[in-house]
């Protein structure tokens, strides 16, 4: 029996050991560093110019992302640009967005307020995912909205 007890201590002290000596593992939610300039598109291969040319100057501050975004009208269009902010989190390499402009931030529709909400992967570089937009009296401007939610951002 003393055999046995004398077994059965060594082994938990060397699960004990080993666990101190294993090397510390960053957590799953540890977050990339996304603070920077991003550019690219929402809607690719929309057709007739509805996708939406994307500038981001992204801050993060932990897991928070927050910054100023422009969406512009592709060229087939007439030019219009939507200026408003860009928040979401990040967990690991999972992003979601969500993407808001004021009536007052779309030159030439006082009325125009256009919204979104996404989720995206992230990579050093990268940013490729979904942003549906939602766009509320900016019939008089003149384009149409992208055919999908498609979206992909490129680190600048």
């Amino acid at each position: 029996m003393n055999a046995w007890i004398r077994g059965l201590v060594m082994g938990v002290l060397a699960m004990a050991m080993a666990a101190c000596w294993a090397p510390n593992e960053p957590s799953g939610n540890t977050s990339l560093d996304l603070a920077g300039s991003w550019s690219g598109v929402v809607g690719a291969r929309s057709g007739g110019g509805r996708a939406l040319r994307v500038t981001w100057t992204s801050s993060q501050t932990g897991s928070n992302l927050s910054g100023p975004v422009t969406l512009l009208t592709s060229p087939a269009v007439t030019d219009v640009t939507f200026s408003g902010m860009l928040t979401g989190s990040v967990s690991g390499n999972r992003l979601s967005l969500t993407y808001s402009a004021k009536p007052e931030d779309v030159p030439g529709s006082p009325n125009c307020s256009v919204s979104g909400t996404g989720s995206a992967t992230a990579t050093g570089n990268t940013i490729s995912g979904s942003l549906s937009v939602s766009f509320v009296s900016c019939d008089g401007l003149g384009f149409e909205g992208p055919a999908n939610t498609q979206l992909t951002l490129t680190r600048q």
